[in-house]
């Protein structure tokens, strides 16, 4: 019989989707930027549920239309700021509740939505002029701590690349 190597006294143990959740230590950071996926979600309910009980003449003041005579594209705006604004709200809701049970999609799922609030920022910024710093500076935070060390290996994600890759390229 061969005898098992003995596990490393010192090796952490790595975080696994399948894990109990209260072996994985949860870093402060992951709660701060779930409860503000939370209240991003909040607050796109509430304007979710304020645009359909104000109905379309309020959805046509926030998607920024003046007025336009065609019934027809008016309700497609309409459709669409709410079919965004529903989305927001569920993308959000679900990355809170994933960072808090701190599963892997949950990052993913929050990284997705600040990229996309930065891409937002900069085309509101550069064709439109519209400026939105606190918006900016929120999705740079998220990503800065999504990406700190602690975080990322509490979910499980490396930043290292295999070492038989690490030459390969190079002439």
């Amino acid at each position: 019989m061969t005898q098992m190597p003995a596990p490393d006294a010192h090796a952490e143990p790595s975080p696994v989707e399948g894990t109990e959740a209260g072996s994985i230590r949860r870093p402060a950071a992951v709660t701060i930027l779930a409860v503000l996926q939370l209240i991003t979600a909040a607050a796109y309910g509430l304007i979710f549920v304020g645009l359909v009980v104000g109905g379309p003449p309020m959805v046509a003041e926030v998607a920024g239309r003046v007025m336009v005579a065609e019934d027809l594209i008016a309700e497609l705006r309409t459709g669409f700021v709410l079919l965004v604004l529903g989305g927001a709200f569920v993308a959000c809701l679900a990355a809170g509740v994933l960072l808090l049970r701190m599963r892997r999609l949950g990052w993913t799922i929050t990284m997705l939505i600040a990229g996309l609030g930065l891409a937002t920022s900069v085309y509101l910024w550069w064709f439109r002029g519209t400026r939105l710093e606190f918006w900016l500076l929120v999705q740079i935070v998220t990503v800065f701590y999504l990406n700190q060390r602690q975080v990322r290996h509490a979910f499980g994600i490396s930043g290292r690349r295999p070492a038989a890759t690490l030459g390969e390229g190079r002439g």
